[in-house]
């Protein structure tokens, strides 16, 4: 007999998949039921880890549609993973505290130092040249300890992926050199704690890049921090959104919104929309998700304050709902003061070598990052001796060279996705934030605007400008750009009144269409069936076609309705 969908047997089935952590190094090997959900998977390797603060973490994975995603806690973890193959997840940061230093145990810090290197290391960690430099010196003095002419020759940070490959240089390997020299006495955990220190100050700092264009369609990244909303072009930081002045972020189809009202201490309450267009559904669904949680993880006092948000619903397709599923940041600290253990001893791994201008046999061997105290248990991954190099996605590394227990060939590296690919430094003056003075002029930019109205309705445009009506002033260059290009029409309204306007035309054309089909059975029914004695009625039942109609086609529809389904109609 085949076994029913869906049994009991069937949910009791277990599933192997793979977690692979902050270090690369020694996947684990988990079997988990159908029936778990996210959480007990997340559970399971925070305590592999020997992690109590877990809630700054989270596991991510790749679709087979190359999306990413976050494990969501409350859903089963079977039915996300069961289009992966192979099904692996990542163990990442996924909540950067703006004070890593107000985090209790040093190895939750260890971790978040780790994910930081790794940002670093990608190029999502952008930062002006001498602050990336001394973060990297900070690197080196955790893993080498002190300067010592006679163990450390020159070039011996060469022996690191500290930067992307592009961007790594022999002058800035000299330049961190030189800092490290200046480092002496630091054991590693302070030079954990001064990496952690100086990284939350960069603008860049637990940015998760997403790609995304503006109504130009220039290319740009956005991310959503413990501070807000912040796009990027190239080496710069284009525009910054805190949370206090984010009302409602939204998304329509591959449209992704932010309403923003006017900062404090406007003179007039202003509102408008903020649109950028996403490359897929699934990645505009996933950044409404990214940016609604962090806006709740960072902005709540409680977590059972947490609403229950919609968005992307329409006529033929569901609404997308989220509400966090976690703790909330003031909760996270408020717990941390009741762990009372002994403190975890831990292994650091060393930092990504680089194999391209390494010296003969000067690989660092990484080690696993479970604390001291934690032998690695039965289920992690060994290697089966046919080892391959890591191998990464992003345009701006070269695949790892690893020593000793490697990793499974057949578990790739996540993609990784930097802020900016370009050997420019970083320069984030054209940063523009919104403030008072911008959100008052907003009207006269607007009515300025209706001049170039037609511009923007040409259909020929492969931007978002035809799905969020923005305005752009005639002096343009010389405008702010955070409200010049990119504000919307939308002043006192919660909903773009002209957002994705065909697609509005056809759903109500649909709805109106089936409105009036329902509208004329009806009355089709009402005049074949009614016993009415009225004038009127009797006239038009008794009229030649509509006889003729009831005989040939009605009494026969009828009869065989009565035949299947009688109970609908009663003689």
């Amino acid at each position: 007999m085949f076994k029913r969908f869906g049994s009991k047997t069937d949910m009791l089935q277990e599933v192997p998949c793979t977690i692979r952590f902050l270090d690369d190094v020694e996947p684990l090997q988990v079997n988990f039921q159908k029936s778990v959900s996210g959480q007990w998977l997340i559970d399971h390797v925070c305590t592999h880890l020997n992690l109590v603060e877990k809630d700054y973490f989270g596991l991510r994975y790749v679709d087979e549609d190359k999306q990413r995603h976050w494990l969501d806690p409350k859903r089963p973890a079977f039915r996300q993973l069961k289009g992966t193959k192979p099904m692996v997840l990542c163990f990442r940061v996924k909540f950067y505290p703006p004070d890593p230093m107000k985090v209790k145990e040093e190895i939750t810090r260890y971790f978040l130092f780790l994910q930081l290197r790794r940002d670093l290391h990608h190029g999502r960690l952008l930062c002006y040249p001498p602050d990336g430099n001394l973060l990297a010196a900070y690197i080196i003095q955790s893993e080498l300890g002190d300067y010592d002419p006679e163990d450390h020759k020159a070039g011996y940070v060469s022996d690191f992926r500290l930067f992307p490959t592009t961007k790594q240089t022999k002058e800035v390997e000299q330049r961190v050199e030189e800092l490290h020299k200046t480092m002496g006495g630091q054991v590693p955990a302070d030079a954990e704690s001064n990496f952690l220190k100086k990284a939350c100050t960069i603008e860049t700092y637990g940015v998760d890049p997403h790609v995304v264009r503006d109504r130009k369609d220039t290319h740009m990244y956005l991310g959503a921090t413990h501070q807000g909303i912040v796009t990027f072009e190239g080496n710069k930081r284009k525009h910054f959104y805190t949370w206090a002045t984010i009302q409602k972020v939204s998304y329509d189809g591959k449209m992704f919104l932010v309403q923003i009202v006017n900062t404090p201490g406007a003179v007039q309450t202003t509102k408008f929309v903020v649109g950028f267009k996403c490359p897929t559904t699934a990645a505009c669904r996933h950044l409404w998700k990214c940016a609604v949680e962090q806006q709740q993880f960072f902005t709540l006092s409680a977590s059972s304050q947490a609403p229950r948000l919609k968005a992307g619903g329409g006529l033929f397709h569901r609404a997308s709902k989220f509400r966090l599923s976690g703790r909330c940041q003031r909760e996270v600290l408020a717990d941390s003061d009741s762990i009372r253990r002994e403190t975890p001893k831990l292994f650091r791994s060393a930092s990504f070598t680089s194999g391209s201008r390494s010296r003969p046999n000067s690989v660092v061997k990484k080690t696993n990052t479970l604390p001291h105290n934690r032998s690695p248990e039965p289920e992690t991954v060994k290697s089966d001796g046919e080892n391959q190099d890591s191998q990464d996605e992003t345009a701006n590394s070269i695949p790892l060279e690893i020593s000793g227990d490697q990793l499974d060939d057949t578990i790739l590296e996540e993609p990784e996705v930097s802020i900016s690919t370009g050997n420019a430094p970083y320069d984030p003056e054209q940063t523009t934030v919104l403030t008072a003075d911008d959100a008052s002029d907003l009207e006269a930019k607007i009515r300025d605007a209706e001049k170039e109205r037609e511009e923007w309705r040409n259909p020929g445009l492969t931007n978002h400008v035809n799905e969020v009506p923005v305005s752009a002033s005639k002096d343009e260059a010389d405008s702010p750009p955070g409200v010049a290009e990119e504000v919307a029409t939308l002043v006192d309204s919660d909903i773009p009144t002209k957002t994705r306007r065909g697609a509005g035309c056809c759903k109500i054309l649909t709805v109106s269409f089936i409105l009036s089909f329902i509208l004329l059975l009806a009355v089709i029914l009402f005049v074949m069936e009614a016993t009415v004695d009225n004038d009127f009625l009797g006239e038009v039942q008794g009229r030649p076609e509509v006889v003729d109609f009831k005989e040939h086609y009605y009494s026969p529809a009828r009869n065989y309705m009565v035949d299947k389904v009688g109970f609908l109609f009663k003689t």
